[in-house]
This record gives C-alpha cells, sequence and structure tokens, in this order.
C-alpha cells in the first residue's frame, strides 16, 4: 500500500461517520464510496433517511443515487446529542464489533455571537467526548477522528497558530461551570470569535485529556470553501460555506462596507484563509492512511493564500448591477469604536492575520491519485475563486427576478 493508492487501506475499513448530510461530511462519504472502494460506512442521520437523501439530492443529484447503489452505505438513524446517540442498542453493538475508523464530523457551525454558550457546548462539545467515551469498546478502532477548526484557537494573538494544544485554564472546570451555569468565569472566553469555537476548543482539550488509549486525529480546517473538483466541482451547501454566504449577502443588499482590520494589515493584506472542502476532505483522509496521531490543520497553507482585499475585490468585480445598482465600497479600519457593517461582524474571524501552519500535511503535497490535494497553482486558484463570485452573482439576480416575478403576478 502507498499513500498514491489509499484504496488498498480502505478496502478493509469500515467506518463510522457522523455529520454526512452536512457540508464536508457528505464530501467524505463520496470519496469513501465512489473514490475509496470503502468496505462499508455506517452513515449515522437525524430525523429519517428520506430527509438526509432528500438533502444529498440537493447538494449531489448526480452522486447519491449512485454512491447508495453500491450498498456500502448503511443508513443509521440517531441523534449525537441524546444519550445513546439515538442509535438502537443492537446496532451500536454490532458497530462496537467491526467498525475500524470513527470520524465525526457532526456539529452545530455557527459564527454568530447570539449563540447561549451551554447550548453551543451541548452541540459541539458534548457528543464528540461520549462518542469517544464508547469508542473505547470498539474492538477494532485504528482512528478516531474529529473535526474541529483552527478558529478554536481565535483567542490567540495575530501571528502563527501551531498544530497543538493552547490551553486556556481547567477545561473540566470549565464543562462543569457551563453545564451548571450555563457561563463560564468572567474573562475566560471574551477573546474567542464566538460561543461555536470556544465548545470546539474544550471538546479538543478534553477529547485528549480524558482519552490518552485512544487514537485520536484532530483535524482542524480553516473557513471552509467551495470543491474544486469532488463531488463536482463548485459544490457547496448554502448556509456552511462562510465565504460564499459572505458574498452572497453582500450582492444581494450591501451595508456600509466598513471592515475593522489589523493594525498589521491596514490595508486589507492579512490572508483570508478558506480552503475547498475537497482538499479538506482529501487531507483529512491522507492522514488517516498514514497513521497520523494528535492535531492537524487545514487552510491556505494548502492550498493558495488571498488576501481579505483579493476576497473584496471578488464581490466588487461581480456585483450584480442591474437597474442601476451601485456596488459596494470597502473601508478597511484599525479604529476599532468606528461601528463596522453587519457582514464584517458576521466575518470577523477574517479580519485578523493568524497563520495557521500545516506542516503536518507538507509532505503529502506530491501525493497523486484519488486524494491528491495538487489541485491546481496561485494562478488557478485565483480564476477558481473569481468563477465562484461570477456563479453567485448570477444566482441573486435569477432569486431577485424570481422574487419580483412572485410579487408582481
Amino acid at each position: 500500500m502507498t499513500m498514491d493508492d489509499p484504496c488498498a487501506f480502505f478496502r478493509e475499513q469500515t467506518i463510522l461517520l457522523t455529520g454526512g448530510t452536512g457540508f464536508l461530511g457528505a464530501c467524505l462519504l463520496y470519496k469513501l464510496t465512489m473514490k475509496l472502494d470503502t468496505q462499508k460506512i455506517y452513515a449515522v442521520v437525524r430525523g429519517s433517511t428520506e430527509a438526509a437523501i432528500s438533502q444529498w439530492k440537493k447538494t449531489m443529484p448526480e452522486h447519491i443515487e449512485v454512491m447508495l447503489a453500491t450498498k456500502k452505505i448503511e443508513l443509521i438513524l440517531g441523534d449525537m446529542t441524546k444519550h445513546g446517540f439515538g442509535i438502537e442498542q443492537a446496532i451500536l453493538r454490532e458497530m462496537a464489533g467491526s467498525v475500524t475508523v470513527i470520524i465525526h464530523a457532526a456539529a452545530n457551525i455557527n459564527w454568530l455571537s447570539t449563540i447561549p454558550l451551554k447550548e453551543s457546548t451541548s452541540n459541539n462539545c458534548l457528543p464528540v467526548l461520549g462518542l469517544a467515551e464508547a469508542a473505547a469498546t470498539f474492538e477494532k478502532l485504528v482512528k478516531f477522528v474529529f473535526i474541529s477548526t483552527t478558529y478554536a484557537n481565535s483567542f490567540l494573538p495575530d501571528g502563527i497558530v501551531g498544530e497543538k494544544i493552547y490551553a486556556v485554564g481547567d477545561a473540566e472546570q470549565h464543562l462543569k461551570q457551563i453545564l451548571s451555569e450555563g457561563k463560564v468565569s468572567e474573562g475566560v472566553d471574551s477573546g474567542f470569535a464566538t460561543p461555536y469555537t470556544f465548545a470546539k476548543h474544550l471538546a479538543e482539550q478534553l477529547l485528549l485529556s480524558r482519552n490518552p488509549g485512544l487514537p485520536i486525529l484532530i483535524v482542524r480546517p480553516s473557513t471552509v470553501g467551495p470543491a474544486i473538483s469532488e463531488p463536482h466541482p463548485y459544490y457547496y451547501r448554502r448556509g456552511s460555506c462562510p465565504g460564499s454566504d459572505y458574498i452572497e449577502r453582500y450582492m444581494s443588499a450591501p451595508d456600509s462596507g466598513i471592515v475593522h482590520v489589523s493594525p498589521h494589515c491596514p490595508d486589507g493584506t492579512n490572508i483570508c484563509d478558506e480552503i475547498p472542502v475537497d482538499i479538506v476532505a482529501n487531507l483529512t483522509l491522507l492522514h488517516i492512511v498514514h497513521g497520523t496521531a494528535g492535531i492537524v490543520q487545514a487552510g491556505a497553507e494548502s492550498y493558495a493564500k488571498r488576501t481579505m482585499a483579493h476576497f473584496h475585490q471578488d464581490i466588487i468585480d461581480h456585483f450584480p448591477r442591474q437597474d442601476g445598482a451601485r456596488g459596494p465600497e470597502f473601508h478597511y479600519v484599525t479604529d476599532k469604536t468606528i461601528k463596522q457593517g453587519r457582514y464584517a461582524e458576521f466575518g470577523k474571524i477574517w479580519a485578523r492575520d493568524w497563520h495557521f501552519s500545516n506542516a503536518a500535511s507538507k509532505s503529502f503535497r506530491s501525493v497523486k491519485g484519488p486524494l491528491s490535494i495538487a489541485l491546481g497553482d496561485h494562478d488557478a486558484a485565483e480564476k477558481f475563486m473569481k468563477e465562484r463570485a461570477r456563479r453567485i452573482s448570477e444566482e441573486v439576480v435569477r432569486r431577485r427576478a424570481s422574487k419580483n416575478s412572485e410579487q408582481s403576478s
């Protein structure tokens, strides 16, 4: 078996995948089924199997029926936030005797600061801790993968962020306080971008400290963007792709354009860290094959570094100007007393100047085959992202025309 032929590894693996209907999770499901000839995938879905299939038909309309026809996917009804994950005990026992790799991609991603910390912790911290506890009984387990986020360390100052834990106090005490009081001591979580990022931070610390004997791999993607090629070019899920959602909001109804930026990058020259979802999936699966343990990050360093100014220029260049609409103007300010636009508040993590190390993945740059991450140079990335903006612009115009037509009829 070589890194260029990961199929040899995955043919012998039985996977338990959570979050398979999500943006990254569905991409992983596609790769495991269609590209890696995986022996079997237990995909945990909430609500009903019909709802899951309906979601996949929206995002992967040309692939899902073929994927299901392989008979490699077994849909398991469950809810990771409930006791026992809402999964039948007989199925849990079956998985405990056969699953070799667990990939926990389920999450309730929310970049707003208004979500209660206890709610975010219940959705994004407790499930992975419970799953890890259950995984200790899995007889054949070789890897436990937790999909976290680089922004789990959003309390850090601008600069290099390594592939390691940056502990903030006593994680066990913080969790106990959140569950009993709904909050932590004043100042503990104040530096984090959102409750979601703090919940992920706690999850990382507690997962590693509570389970020293578990073969854990924590994958931290930065902002996940649309696919370069798989399941299909520009694959994304509306509401789960922050960069695309940010562009759509500006193109639909521009705000003041005022954006807070780091004093180190007053002209918006900080890296707007975004990485295509299929590269995140490939890196995750490559590290599983390689047997990597600990923490790895997946960000622009593994793809192409683009600045905030580049990102905003995409919006300006492709802004829909029907009916004489005036395009947005962006104004970068370092004075935080000046109120920034409402969309800038939504995307405030991109105004920072972090540099997320991807050192653990450097050896994969020459890998070929179904999990290659060599999906284009910087020029290709520029063209790809500009085309993304153009497509969103067309969709905004289409939705606007459809809404106007409905109102006039």
